[in-house]
């Protein structure tokens, strides 16, 4: 979906796809909310999974999808009247800033079909099934595409609407994807069961260890990207500006096929850790961590050697301009040598929110992404002069720290004591 947003609004120019980068990185900020239901979510249903408890997995899942309602209600307006001004502050200027604050302010109209999307799938993930939601997200995504094309540059009595029209396709298709994961969880027919019509209630018991599971997750989705917007302030003041920013947009676009691969075994090791734990077996728990450390790694660093090899024809698919690809190239050159570090980093924070411990995850990217990381970034391009290049290797110095940090942690082995 991503791709494709990049790719259809990059030809509308440098400043489009500006626009886009900056939106999503404030747009995730806001929603770092997500990131403590869905951690928690999936760490308790893999949990009681592994303890064979179907009702309190249908319980969890059902505390998920109030709290998912709420929050994306409560995210609507916030998203209407921050954006501008959090763009802004951002350096974000003129035609970037306009579409920006559109792009974020529409994407935002669907904060409740988003918030469902994650913690369902977390909670599906968490039972075991992968499946389902794939094949539910190749359709989704299949229909998105199609119809964010019709939405941006027009089509029959629909007029182009330009960088908004990405937005509303990620609105309607994750719409759709709402109602029929909750048609999934309602059926009887999959991992989890949990009848919609049901009493519904609050239960205050399992929203506490949803949140006390999943806050230090989200203050690191939130730090991170935190830090991702101090990265593009920074580029921002180097004379590159947007063109580094529209360059840094394409770089993360492509990147992320390496980092969904490291979010995908993430998942799984979360699952895997929580559910072994839960069924008495903290051993087999420790070998699926490493596991999935040593898979993920490899997988990306092959993702990542074709990133390098290949990168101005990468770059070049999503934009003509020679300046946004020149930038684009230096930042996927220098990012993709460090990502079979973000893979493994990934792999370890998993494994240890599987077990309960977000603690942490939390304590090594405060340190690293929030810390170290701006920080180098700042020094290299501002204070010594190296450019956007400066930026991008102050990131990577982060990235190889936290995957060393987090790794420790998980080799001590503390984790296994937690009790949820």
């Amino acid at each position: 979906m991503g791709a494709a947003d990049i790719k259809m609004v990059g030809y509308l120019g440098p400043a489009a796809i500006a626009a886009v980068g900056t939106s999503r990185g404030a747009i995730m900020t806001l929603m770092a909310i997500i990131f403590a239901i869905s951690t928690g979510t999936q760490v308790l249903v893999a949990r009681h999974t592994g303890e064979r408890d179907a009702k309190a997995v249908a319980g969890v899942t059902r505390q998920a999808l109030i709290l998912s309602v709420l929050s994306g209600i409560a995210m609507m307006p916030i998203g209407w009247w921050l954006a501008e001004p959090m763009l802004a502050a951002l350096g974000a200027e003129g035609e970037v800033l306009r579409l920006g604050t559109i792009y974020t302010q529409v994407y935002l109209v669907g904060a409740i079909g988003l918030m469902i999307n994650f913690m369902l799938t977390a909670a599906l993930n968490g039972a075991g099934d992968t499946l389902t939601p794939l094949c539910l997200l190749l359709g989704i995504n299949t229909g998105h595409v199609l119809l964010e094309w019709v939405l941006i540059f027009g089509g029959g009595p629909i007029p182009p609407l330009g960088v908004a029209g990405a937005a509303w396709a990620v609105v309607a298709s994750r719409g759709v994807g709402a109602i029929v994961l909750l048609w999934i969880i309602s059926s009887g027919r999959f991992a989890i069961q949990m009848p919609l019509r049901n009493r519904w209630h609050i239960d205050l018991g399992v929203w506490w260890k949803t949140l006390y599971i999943g806050i230090p997750s989200s203050i690191q989705g939130f730090t991170r990207n935190l830090a991702y917007l101090m990265l593009l302030w920074i580029l921002n003041q180097t004379g590159a500006g947007r063109l580094a920013v529209a360059g840094y947009t394409v770089c993360g676009q492509i990147q992320m096929v390496g980092v969904m691969v490291g979010l995908a075994l993430m998942s799984a090791a979360m699952t895997a850790v929580g559910q072994n734990l839960g069924a008495g077996r903290p051993e087999r728990a420790e070998r699926s961590g490493w596991t999935v450390m040593y898979v993920s790694a490899a997988a990306v660093a092959v993702v990542a050697a074709i990133f390098i090899a290949f990168a101005r024809h990468l770059i070049g698919f999503f934009t003509t301009d020679q300046e946004t690809i020149h930038w684009g190239v230096v930042s996927l050159w220098i990012l993709s040598a460090v990502l079979p570090f973000t893979a493994a980093g990934m792999a370890f924070s998993g494994a240890l929110r599987g077990a309960g411990d977000t603690l942490s995850p939390l304590w090594a990217s405060l340190i690293t992404t929030s810390g170290v990381g701006p920080g180098m970034a700042y020094l290299f391009t501002i204070r010594l002069g190296y450019g956007p290049a400066g930026a991008w290797a102050g990131l990577a110095i982060a990235i190889i720290l936290q995957a060393i940090i987090v790794g420790w942690i998980f080799r001590r082995g503390k984790w296994q004591q937690i009790k949820l």
